[in-house]
């Protein structure tokens, strides 16, 4: 028995002994990663690496290198820094909108390759060139921009403003079958990093983007809110007949404005069999009145039903607006295609004829809106 735990004692000295050593004060670690395309057609890579330095608590560096591929980037940028780069830290990669309307798996290849990058970081595109995005310096309390632009993204999916923008999320959309991606889209204002709308992609290419307003209306389609919030628009005399008597002598001027909170929201598509481009879509939204910017007397019932009935109108005439935006770019961000064949299992849709059949899509829509509780206005 004591040999036996002699021999094991020295074969762990020995496998203890053949791990490689890696200093953490001799890497640096890559936490955010842009790439835009330089007029040459090649492929300009900004990386944003945490450097430890034991007489300081951590710094970051921001490096920038040009080659033809991305892997390439990476070799081009361990050139310019003594410390040993490492990718396991990666939680953001940004693309260029040019760079991405060429397709972006070709580019992705090293995230999918390499096993140590997380399969959790998030992905964005840019209508800025990367670099610039990466080598602003309003990070506010983050250690760097790279930080900051994540904990952006991280907050807006968390308040329901943007749809996941997760790589698994993206890798899930391009290969599945009636469905494309999404992901935010990043600008600069004032050299700080804003999310400035979405990206639309048809399959891996970027082919439009849209605001942040025209989002909330695909998010509507996709997305069961909790807590949302929106504002909307009305006929400026779709209220008047309900104006409090004491207002009608000094009407409010301009147009009617209603904003909600504590939006609730239930979406439910309902294809039709055998007919891919013939689906129905519910939608049950329930919030909180927050402002009306004119003084309606609230205290009246049919005040409320017509509001409600307003509004109802209004998000369905901006549904049919942001589907004629959809099928007019030959996208499917909301899935329906997806819908389909999940409820079909024969004359399903392909990747092929779907894309030809997405600019026939009907869809009928029925919108409920239910305010639960109201009173206050400014």
């Amino acid at each position: 028995m004591r040999k036996v735990l002699c021999v094991f004692s020295v074969i762990l000295l020995l496998l203890a002994g053949c791990l490689p050593k890696s200093y953490i004060e001799t890497l640096g670690i890559i936490s955010a990663v842009g790439y835009d395309l330089t007029e040459g057609e090649r492929i300009r890579g900004t990386l944003v690496m945490f450097q430890f330095d034991p007489a300081e608590t951590s710094t970051s560096q921001v490096v920038t290198a040009e080659a033809e591929t991305s892997k390439g980037v990476r070799f081009a940028t361990g050139r310019l820094t003594s410390h040993e780069l490492v990718s396991g830290q990666v939680r953001l990669e940004i693309f260029e909108n040019e760079l991405a309307e060429r397709g972006m798996m070709k580019y992705m290849d090293t995230l999918q390759r390499d096993a140590t990058i997380s399969d959790m970081g998030y992905l964005a595109t840019s209508e800025v060139p990367t670099e610039r995005l990466l080598k602003s310096k309003n990070d506010e309390d983050q250690p760097n921009t790279g930080d900051y632009i994540q904990e952006l993204i991280k907050k807006s999916i968390k308040n329901e403003s943007i749809p996941s923008a997760l790589l698994t999320t993206f890798m899930h959309d391009v290969y599945d079958v009636g469905k494309d991606p999404i992901l935010p889209l990043l600008s600069l204002e004032n050299d700080k990093t804003v999310i400035n709308g979405v990206s639309l992609f048809q399959d891996d290419r970027l082919v439009q983007t849209v605001s942040q307003d025209l989002m909330f209306y695909i998010m509507l389609m996709t997305h069961e809110f909790e807590h949302g919030q929106f504002q909307i628009q009305l006929e400026d005399e779709a209220l008047k007949k309900y104006h409090k008597k004491e207002s009608i002598e000094t009407p409010a001027e301009g147009p009617l404005h209603v904003s909600v909170h504590e939006l609730s929201t239930k979406p439910k598509i309902r294809p039709t069999k055998g007919e891919p481009t013939k689906q129905s879509l519910s939608l049950e939204m329930e919030g909180r009145l927050l402002e009306i910017t004119q003084d309606i007397d609230l205290k009246n019932k049919n005040a409320v039903k017509t509001l409600e009935k307003e509004m109802e109108k209004k998000v369905t005439e901006h549904l049919n607006e942001t589907l004629k935006i959809l099928k007019e770019n030959a996208i499917d961000p909301v899935g329906f295609g997806a819908k389909y064949n999940a409820h079909n299992r024969s004359n399903r849709v392909t990747r092929e004829n779907w894309r030809e059949q997405i600019q026939d899509l009907q869809v009928k829509f029925d919108v409920s809106f239910t305010l639960l509780r109201y009173g206050i206005s400014e």
